[in-house]
C-alpha cells in the first residue's frame, strides 16, 4: 500500500511538472496516468486502458456536448450577441454602470443558449467592451464585467460542465440543469448589483450614460431578441416538461439555431458554415481528448484505491462536515488557478463524490457547487481561459487591467459558494419541484 501511495505521488508530481512546462493538458494527464498504471500493474494494467477509454467516450450523456457546442457556434456568427447587448442596454441604461449591467444581462441570456464560457466572452466582449471604453469606462471595470459574466454559461443550462459531471457520476443531466438555474440567476443578479453599487460609489469607473430610450424602443429591442428567448424556451422547456431528453433537446436546439442564423440573420454563407463546423470540431475534439486522458489518470487513481482511501480519511476526521466542505472548496479554488476547469472536474469528481455521499451530502447539490467553483477557475490567473479570451477579442486591453477587474467577481463567486453551503435548497429546490 505504501508503494502504491509512492507511485501515485510520483504520477501527480509528473502531472504538475508537465503542466508547469506548458504541455497540453490532455498529454499531461495521459502520460502521468499511463506512467502510474505501469508502476501499479505493469503492462497488464495499461492493456485495459483502450477498452475502458472507448467505454467512457461512448457514454450517452456526452453526445449532447458537441450538439450544444454546435448550437453556440451557430449563434456566435449570427449577430445575436449584438442584439442581446443592445436590448439589455435599452433596459439598463438609466442605472449607474448601465453598460456593465447590460453586458452581464446579455451574457446571462447568451449563456442560456451556449454552455461554453469562452464563447460567451468572445461574442459579448467583442461588442460590449469597446462600447464601454468609448463611453469612458475604466478598462478594468469594463473587462471584468464581461470576463466574469461569461462564466455564467458554465452554470446556467445548458452547461457543458454538467454534462461532463453526469458522465462520471450518473446524475441526471436534466436535474443538474435544473439545479444550476437558480444559482446562475442569483449570481447574475449579484454581479449586476455589484456593478450598480460600484458605479454609484465611484462614478469615475462608469460615466453616466447620456442615451435616452422610449418604452417603445425598449419593447422593440425585446422583439429583436425574441428568437433567442424562444430558442431558450424550446431547449429548456422540452427538457423540464419531459418532452425530450437533454441530448434530444440539444439536437433540436442546434437545428433551431441554424434556422435563426440563416432565416433571420442571413449569416449562413459558406464562410460562416465552415467557421461553425471547424470551430465545433476543434472544441469538441479538445473536450473529448481531455475526457479520455482524464479517464486514464482517474483509472490509475482507482487502481490505487485513492477514492476509497480519501473517503475513509474524510469520514474519519473529527470535525463538522461543513468545515470539511469549506476546506474542499478552498483546495479546489487553488487547484483551479493551475488546471483548466474541465480537467479539474474530470479528475476530482471520482475522488470527491464518494466522500461527499458518505458525509450525507446530495451529489446533485455538490455538482452545482463544484461548477460554481470551476467558474472561479476560468477567471483566475494564470490559467483562467476567460481572461485570455477577453484579451484576444479586445487586444488593446492590458492583461493587468483584466486581472485587476476580475478580482471583485472572484469574491462574489466565493460569496455564492458560502450561501450555497449554508442554504443547499438554492440548488435542490427546483430539481425537487420538477422530479
Amino acid at each position: 500500500m505504501v508503494a502504491d501511495g509512492l507511485i501515485v505521488t510520483l504520477a501527480v508530481v509528473l502531472l504538475l511538472v508537465l503542466i508547469a512546462l506548458r504541455t497540453p493538458i490532455f498529454v499531461a494527464l495521459g502520460v502521468a496516468g499511463v506512467a502510474g498504471l505501469l508502476g501499479l500493474g505493469g503492462f497488464t494494467a495499461v492493456e485495459l486502458v483502450p477498452l475502458a477509454l472507448v467505454s467512457q467516450l461512448q457514454e450517452y450523456a456526452l453526445v449532447a456536448a458537441p450538439l450544444y457546442i454546435l448550437l453556440g457556434e451557430a449563434l456566435a456568427v449570427s449577430g445575436l450577441g449584438r442584439d442581446l447587448f443592445a436590448a439589455a442596454h435599452r433596459w439598463f441604461n438609466r442605472v449607474p454602470g448601465g453598460l456593465g449591467a447590460s453586458a452581464v444581462g446579455a451574457s446571462t441570456v447568451f449563456g442560456a443558449m451556449s454552455g461554453v464560457s469562452i464563447s460567451s466572452v468572445a461574442v459579448i466582449g467583442r461588442m460590449a467592451v469597446p462600447e464601454m471604453l468609448e463611453r469612458g469606462y475604466k478598462p478594468a471595470f469594463a473587462s471584468g464585467a464581461v470576463a466574469a459574466s461569461g462564466a455564467l454559461a458554465m452554470l446556467i443550462p445548458p452547461s457543458l460542465m454538467f454534462i461532463l459531471y453526469s458522465s462520471i457520476t450518473g446524475e441526471s443531466v436534466a436535474q443538474l440543469f435544473a439545479g444550476g438555474l437558480v444559482p446562475g440567476l442569483v449570481l447574475s443578479a449579484m454581479m449586476i448589483v455589484y456593478i450598480v453599487v460600484r458605479a454609484k460609489v465611484a462614478p469615475a469607473n462608469a460615466p453616466v450614460d447620456p442615451d435616452r430610450f422610449t418604452w417603445r424602443e425598449r419593447f422593440a429591442a425585446i422583439g429583436r431578441i425574441s428568437p433567442a428567448l424562444l430558442l431558450i424556451l424550446l431547449v429548456l422547456g422540452s427538457i423540464y416538461t419531459g418532452i425530450a431528453t437533454p441530448t434530444e433537446a440539444a439536437a433540436v436546439g442546434a437545428l433551431a439555431a441554424f434556422a435563426v442564423t440563416g432565416a433571420i440573420y442571413h449569416k449562413l454563407g459558406w464562410g460562416n458554415l465552415k467557421r461553425i463546423f471547424v470551430s465545433t470540431a476543434q472544441v469538441t475534439a479538445a473536450v473529448l481528448a481531455i475526457v479520455g486522458a482524464a479517464f486514464v489518470f482517474t483509472q490509475m487513481l482507482v487502481l490505487a484505491r485513492v477514492p476509497d482511501a480519501f473517503t475513509e480519511f474524510i469520514v474519519g476526521l473529527d470535525v463538522p462536515a461543513t468545515v470539511i466542505m469549506i476546506s474542499i472548496m478552498l483546495v479546489l479554488i487553488v487547484l483551479g488557478c493551475l488546471v483548466d476547469a474541465a480537467s479539474l472536474l474530470l479528475v476530482v469528481t471520482p475522488i470527491l463524490v464518494p466522500a461527499i455521499e458518505e458525509l450525507g451530502y446530495d451529489p446533485l447539490w455538490f455538482g452545482v457547487l463544484l461548477v460554481v467553483n470551476l467558474e472561479i477557475a476560468v477567471i483566475t490567473p494564470p490559467v483562467g481561459l476567460n481572461l485570455y479570451t477577453m484579451k484576444s477579442v479586445v487586444p488593446e486591453l492590458d492583461l493587468a487591467d483584466i486581472f485587476r477587474g476580475i478580482a471583485p467577481y472572484v469574491a462574489i463567486e466565493g460569496l455564492l459558494l458560502a450561501i450555497m453551503i449554508a442554504f443547499p435548497q438554492l440548488a435542490t429546490w427546483l430539481p425537487g419541484l420538477l422530479s
